[in-house]
């Protein structure tokens, strides 16, 4: 369905891609021999919080986060824009934003140089903008400051070229579309290697969501990764794929895997559940993941009894080659990944999108 690829420094990514998120640098309950033994090619972490925990001397003492993690992949990070909708936001004015990390205390000011310079000493194969996303229900005057802040800070970071480490942009506009055709304009006047809609799946109704996607792809070049931050649910990603977008990134993977819950192609389904104290089939028939080759359901819901930590990496490991086989189904088939999808939807009524 897409012959888009992009090209990093460790190699050529088919889109769609979706990215597991490593916020400080790995994946939850997953060892990178794991990791690169299913050839995930992409991860995404969070640039703030990397500069703290580990911080940026020791990952600039082992060459970049490739080196220090020992994933042999890309590495996305984020320059902490979507965290000032979080409780980590202390301050934002024109020159940048201030975040506190929850968990150790440590405050930061980043502004466009200083995101620029975390970004290049992490050494990323993407590095995102910092931009300045309003949360949901902000006044259009609110977005009007975002959109002039985003594009002011866009100058600085986006015409520091690093050799080696690609450039995203990103556009803001909230949900009005003038506003939308406003900020993407003014991004796509600078030079980036890709373009992210912020903004968008922050608390929204999906509606709202889907309208804003399907009127700024047509506006954004066809050669141009189009990415949409923080969308990770099989039914959102098969949809938006459908309307153009060609990268996504959430825990929902992992986050899920943590809670119990194993995604199949017949939905998701809760290993907490007693109905699956004498199941004895494996997770999905069908599946080569290390949990549904050597577990089946009624063993793992006694891991999770038991609180073993072996449950969260095993789950962990089969939602990711889940999510896996997900983007390659639908860069192959469109029609067998509606198959893959269509257990996902909340409401039956619900009409599959494509």
């Amino acid at each position: 369905m897409n012959d888009k690829i992009l090209k990093t420094k460790h190699g050529e990514i088919e889109l769609p891609l979706f990215m597991p998120v490593a916020t400080r640098g790995f994946i939850k309950a997953m060892p990178w021999k794991k990791v690169n033994e299913m050839n995930i090619k992409a991860v995404i972490s969070n640039s703030v919080h990397l500069s703290i925990t580990p911080g940026l001397e020791k990952i600039k003492a082992k060459g970049g986060i490739n080196g220090y993690t020992g994933f042999e992949g890309s590495y996305f990070t984020d320059s902490g824009g979507f965290q000032i909708i979080r409780e980590e936001l202390v301050d934002i004015d024109d020159e940048g934003i201030v975040f506190k990390d929850k968990k150790s205390g440590v405050q930061i000011k980043v502004t466009p140089e200083k995101s620029s310079e975390i970004q290049e000493i992490i050494n990323s194969d993407v590095a995102m903008m910092l931009d300045d996303c309003p949360p949901y229900g902000s006044p259009k005057e609110r977005y009007e400051i975002s959109i002039e802040r985003t594009y002011r800070w866009g100058k600085i970071f986006l015409q520091k070229r690093v050799p080696g480490q690609l450039r995203f942009s990103i556009f803001q506009g909230g949900y009005d579309y003038d506003l939308r055709k406003k900020s993407l304009d003014l991004m796509l006047s600078l030079p980036s290697d890709g373009i992210a809609i912020g903004g968008l799946k922050i608390g929204e109704p999906k509606e709202v969501t889907d309208k804003i996607v399907e009127y700024v792809v047509p506006l954004i070049p066809k050669d141009m990764p189009i990415y949409l931050m923080g969308v990770g649910d099989p039914l959102s990603i098969y949809e938006y794929s459908l309307k153009g977008i060609d990268i996504f990134d959430s825990t929902y993977p992992t986050r899920n895997a943590r809670h119990g819950y194993a995604l199949t192609s017949k939905g998701p389904i809760n290993l907490k559940a007693s109905k699956y104290s004498m199941d004895f089939n494996p997770i999905e028939s069908g599946c080569e993941c290390e949990a549904c080759r050597y577990y089946h359901r009624s063993g793992l819901r006694e891991l999770l009894k038991s609180e073993d930590p072996q449950f969260h990496y095993l789950v962990t490991v089969h939602n990711i080659t889940f999510m896996q086989k997900l983007m390659k189904t639908l860069r192959e088939n469109v029609d067998m990944a509606k198959d893959m999808v269509k257990h996902y939807v909340k409401d039956p009524n619900t009409q599959i999108q494509g």
